[in-house]
């Protein structure tokens, strides 16, 4: 086993109701793809150094803390759950550099008292000798119930940072409160409300669909710094893989200049308008250029 490898349990009891739950989805920020398969949590959250990754990209001996928060669905007997987590490290080209069936062997037995739900956190490195020359890997966690089939599966891509290349991290993010289901996640802004609806009228490109997002007065930033921004979108199918296009976000951006109060549109095309009855995950990213705000939004359409 890793020697730098090491897994914290908090000691309070939550019963966690996960049936309105996503049961899978892509994060905000880091982009990992969760499966809740029975096991589900309030929330999944990537850190490292005790902070928020906002990015994907991290250097090597980093660790990073996989979280879930309230986690649910494990079997309880006589007031004992029986935790399991797998871990893996896979090349880019699906070899794998690293595997642990179990990190948990030592209470397979006696299992874990179920006071120890409240959160569950895995830490893992990013180890030098198993990357290699390497430009990434895929981080894979498995937490898994001993006692059912019951699983809850996290597959997190990594980009290796460049020496000297500085890691996006925050303390602290801001949620976004809207009626529609969405995993956003906002760092130095915040946004009054975000409205998803379906476009099938657009005339730039009259085959795709665009998923709009209407995002209204976003404080803490300026008309100038959201329009030299970066803006980035990607569209995943329902099994999580990614759809490669080439079409364009479309884009309206209004503020006064000396105000920090924006309205930002973004239309997302993510399929042809002839397709029906397929789900769809899109998802949305603007960053200030230099690095420390962004607005990240993932919405499931079809």
């Amino acid at each position: 086993m890793l020697k730098s490898f090491y897994i914290l349990f908090a000691v309070v009891f939550f019963l966690v109701n996960n049936s309105g739950a996503q049961d899978r989805g892509i994060l905000a920020l880091s982009g990992a793809r969760f499966f809740q398969e029975g096991i589900g949590a309030k929330a999944i959250e990537l850190k490292t150094d005790g902070s928020f990754l906002l990015s994907n990209k991290i250097p090597l001996a980093k660790e990073i803390e996989v979280r879930l928060q309230l986690p649910g669905g494990f079997t309880e007997e006589r007031k004992t759950v029986f935790a399991a987590a797998e871990f893996e490290i896979v090349s880019l080209k699906a070899a794998i550099l690293y595997k642990s069936p179990n990190l948990f062997k030592d209470n397979e037995v006696k299992g874990f008292p179920s006071g120890s739900l409240k959160e569950l956190v895995v830490i893992v490195p990013l180890r030098a000798d198993l990357i290699k020359a390497d430009p990434g890997c895929i981080v894979k966690i498995r937490f898994y119930d001993l006692k059912s089939k019951n699983q809850l599966r996290i597959e997190f891509p990594v980009t290796i940072a460049r020496p000297g290349e500085s890691l996006q991290l925050s303390k602290t993010v801001n949620e976004v409160k809207t009626s529609v289901p969405l995993n956003a996640a906002l760092v130095g802004v915040k946004i009054k409300a975000v409205n998803v609806t379906l476009d099938t009228s657009i005339r730039v490109n009259p085959k795709m669909a665009y998923a709009s997002l209407d995002m209204t007065d976003i404080e803490g930033t300026t008309l100038g710094e959201v329009l030299s921004g970066k803006e980035s979108y990607w569209v995943y199918d329902n099994d999580l893989n990614e759809v490669k296009t080439t079409d364009k976000q479309l884009k309206q951006v209004k503020g006064a200049m000396e105000d920090n109060f924006v309205d930002y549109l973004s239309k997302i095309p993510f399929r042809l308008k002839t397709v029906s009855g397929k789900k769809y995950f899109v998802r949305f990213r603007w960053e200030s250029s230099d690095k420390r705000k962004v607005i990240d939004i993932v919405v499931s359409r079809s």
